[in-house]
C-alpha cells in the first residue's frame, strides 16, 4: 500500500492544496502505519529512502525498518507498535538498513497520532550513515525494561547487556536496592530509607545514603557515561524510586497474574484461571526477599504476598481436582504446604490425595511430621488421622 487512502468524494482543500501534496512537498519521508505496523501511507521521500516500499513482502513495519531484527535498536520490539501505544513521540532512532541498500542508515522519529489508544502511528524519516559515531539516540526507548530483577525468593538482578549479580547485593546497595523493591509504588525519601535501613545512626546517615545511592547505580549500570541522566534509580523531590518503565519486577508480574485469575474466575472462566494460576505460581520461587528474612521493613510485604500466593495455590487446587488433575492437585498442595506449614486443613488434603494414589509410605512421613511441628511448636495433636476422610468444604471452590 503506497498511496492515501484518501476519500475521492471529500471536499477538495482549498487554495487548491491536498494534504497528500503536502507531504509529498516535505524533503524528508513520513510514513503513516496502522494496527500492528501495517503500512498504509507512504510520501514521496519515504518512497525514495526505504526502497522495499512497493514490494509485495513490505506491508508492515517489519519488512520495512528491520523491527526484530538481532543486534538492531528494534530487536525487542515494534517502534510503529510502541509509538502507536505512547503518550508522546520517541527520541530519534538510527535504524541500520539490511544489506547494501542506499541509504545505510536511517535516522526515524516516531509518534503517536491517537496518544494511548494503539491506532495509529506517524514516523518521520531522514538519510543516515551505517558508520555515524554518534550513538543511537534512547535505544531504551526501544529495547523494553533492561533490568530484571526476581525479588519472590532470593534477589536476583540482571540487565540485557550485563551480569549484575554479585556479594553487593547483600551490602548496602543492595540492602537500598530491596527497600526500594518493597516500596516499589511511590517515591522514597532519602531520610525514610536511611532510618528504616540503619535505624538510629544519626543525620551523617543521610548523606551516606546518597553515596550508597551513587554505589548502586554504579552496580545497576557499569557502563553509564559520566553524566548520563541514571536509568533505573531516580531522583524526585528528596527522595528515589525505580524506574517502573525500565525495571521488570517479578512481583509485579505475579501480582497481575493472580487478580487476571481472580476476574476470569468472577467470569466463570476456570481454563482462564488456570493459566493465569500456573503462572503466577511458577513466578513464586519463595518468600519475597527472602535473602533478608530479619528486616522489619519487609515483614508486612512479605505476609501479603504470602497470602497471595496461598489463595493463587489453594484456587489451582480445586480447579486440578475439579477437572480429575491429581498430579496437579498434588504438586500444588506440595507447594502450598511449604507456605504453610500448620495448616491442618492442608496436610489432611495432602495426606489423603497420597493415600488415594497408594503412597502409604509418603502419606505417613507427612502425617509425621506435621504432628512433630504442631506438638513442638503449640503443644497440640493433629485434628485428623491417617484414616480421617477428606471433609469436601476442605476442598476450595
Amino acid at each position: 500500500m503506497t498511496s492515501s487512502r484518501h476519500d475521492p468524494a471529500a471536499p477538495a482543500e482549498p487554495h487548491g492544496w491536498s494534504a497528500e501534496a503536502a507531504l509529498d512537498a516535505l524533503p524528508y519521508g513520513v510514513l503513516i502505519l496502522g494496527a500492528e505496523g501495517v503500512l498504509l501511507h507512504a510520501n514521496a521521500a519515504a518512497r525514495t529512502l526505504v526502497a522495499s516500499i512497493g514490494t509485495a513482502a513490505a506491508q508492515h513495519c517489519g519488512a520495512l525498518l528491520g523491527c526484530r531484527i538481532e543486534g538492531g535498536p528494534c530487536e525487542r520490539s515494534c517502534m510503529a507498535e510502541r509509538a502507536a501505544e505512547a503518550a508522546s513521540p520517541s527520541p530519534e532512532i538510527r535504524v541500520d538498513m539490511p544489506g547494501g541498500v542506499a541509504p545505510g542508515a536511517l535516522w526515524v522519529t516516531a509518534a503517536p497520532l491517537q496518544p494511548g489508544s494503539g491506532a495509529l502511528a506517524l514516523m518521520h524519516v531522514r538519510p543516515g550513515q551505517r558508520r555515524d559515531r554518534r550513538r543511537r539516540s534512547e535505544v531504551r526507548w526501544m529495547s523494553g525494561p533492561e533490568l530484571r530483577i526476581r525479588a519472590l525468593g532470593r534477589t536476583h538482578v540482571e540487565a540485557l547487556e550485563d551480569s549484575v549479580d554479585g556479594r553487593w547485593l547483600s551490602q548496602r546497595p543492595g540492602q537500598v536496592l530491596k527497600y526500594l523493591l518493597c516500596n516499589r509504588d511511590r517515591v522514597v525519601p532519602v531520610d525514610e530509607i536511611a532510618e528504616s535501613i540503619w535505624p538510629g545512626s544519626g543525620r551523617q546517615t543521610v548523606a551516606n545514603t546518597r553515596y550508597v545511592i551513587h554505589r548502586l547505580r554504579e552496580k545497576l549500570e557499569p557502563r553509564r557515561v559520566a553524566y548520563d541522566s541514571p536509568a533505573f534509580v531516580i531522583a524526585d523531590g528528596g527522595g528515589y524510586s525505580l524506574d517502573r518503565e525500565r525495571v521488570w519486577i517479578d512481583v509485579d508480574e505475579f501480582e497481575q497474574s493472580v487478580e487476571d485469575a481472580r476476574a476470569a474466575m468472577a467470569r466463570m472462566e476456570s481454563a482462564t484461571a488456570n493459566r493465569y494460576l500456573e503462572h503466577a505460581v511458577e513466578l513464586y520461587r519463595g518468600d519475597f526477599l527472602l535473602d533478608e528474612p530479619y528486616a522489619d521493613w519487609a515483614r508486612d510485604e512479605r505476609h501479603r504476598l504470602a497470602g497471595l500466593a496461598s489463595y493463587a495455590l489453594r484456587i489451582a487446587t480445586a480447579l486440578a481436582h475439579e477437572r480429575g488433575d491429581v498430579a496437579a492437585a498434588l504438586r500444588y498442595l506440595e507447594k502450598l504446604a511449604r507456605l504453610e506449614p500448620y495448616d491442618a486443613s492442608v496436610y489432611r488434603e495432602l495426606v489423603q490425595v497420597l493415600l488415594g494414589q497408594g503412597r502409604r509410605g509418603d502419606a505417613k512421613r507427612r502425617y509425621d511430621r506435621f504432628a512433630e511441628r504442631l506438638r513442638r511448636e503449640f503443644g497440640e495433636e493433629p485434628d485428623f488421622d491417617l484414616r480421617s476422610p477428606l471433609d469436601p468444604s476442605d476442598v476450595e471452590d
